[in-house]
């Protein structure tokens, strides 16, 4: 991790010694008194930590930023995919720095990945947080799932740049720049098997443009990466790099 997302009372009290973080930074990274690593305010903050104590607790004093890191102007919609790919799309996606991920039942999806422990038992969390300390931020993306890709075209209405991707009947490559001024994208990537004709014509109607990514067949995690970047760069919303501290 590039990064460790804390609370505001561990700012003050430090990580416990069986806390897997604390495990990852004495064991792992090798941190010692006098060390410095970078720390994270969930939505917050990012700042400059110098250990101060590793025992009976690892505590630190921290040097925060003056600012908050902007957020990204993208949301992904995603056709809910198998728990382990939904897993990779998690984490990727919150190390690319989208805002929202709406994840959707498509009807060409198996209504089985449903019940899994990865939505049930919030075990999706954990994913999005390690990408988002992967990424060195604090910008968790926020993370919603609906029933039906209409329910998901709803939370996407306020984009000015809307793209589906899709191999078979796309208009042209994802990677040209829009014809008009844009501020806000959002991309919707289909389930392993595709959209339907239904879903298509649905996309279309909600102001979706489709694109391909090229003569191939991505797996899902890889074309919500690619798009996405594609995506973000055309919205001209990178930023420069920031070292913390």
């Amino acid at each position: 991790m590039n990064l460790v997302l804390i609370t505001e009372p561990e700012v003050g009290a430090g990580l416990p010694l069986s806390d897997a973080r604390t495990t990852h930074l004495l064991g792992t990274v090798g941190l010692r008194v006098g060390q410095t690593f970078h720390v994270g305010l969930a939505g917050g903050l990012r700042g400059l930590a110098t250990v101060t104590s590793t025992s009976p607790a690892l505590r630190f004093d921290v040097v925060f930023e003056k600012s908050v890191q902007p957020r990204l102007p993208l949301t992904v919609l995603i056709g809910l995919p198998r728990p382990q790919t939904a897993k990779k799309v998690l984490h990727d996606l919150a190390s690319l720095g989208a805002a929202r991920l709406v994840f959707f039942e498509a009807e060409k999806g198996d209504p089985g990945y449903v019940a899994s422990s990865l939505w049930k038992d919030g075990e999706y969390l954990e994913h999005l947080r390690k990408g988002t300390e992967q990424a060195c931020s604090t910008l968790v993306p926020e993370v919603v799932r609906t029933s039906t890709l209409a329910e998901a075209l709803a939370l996407a209405a306020g984009a000015d740049w809307k793209v589906a991707l899709d191999p078979y009947e796309a208009s042209g490559p994802l990677g040209a720049s829009p014809t008009m001024a844009v501020h806000q994208g959002a991309l919707a990537v289909g389930p392993e098997r595709g959209w339907s004709d239904k879903e298509r014509a649905q996309l279309r109607a909600a102001g979706f443009s489709l694109h391909h990514l090229g003569d191939r067949i991505l797996r899902v995690e890889a074309a919500c990466l690619v798009g996405g970047a594609l995506m973000l760069a055309q919205l001209r919303a990178w930023q420069s790099h920031r070292a913390v501290g």
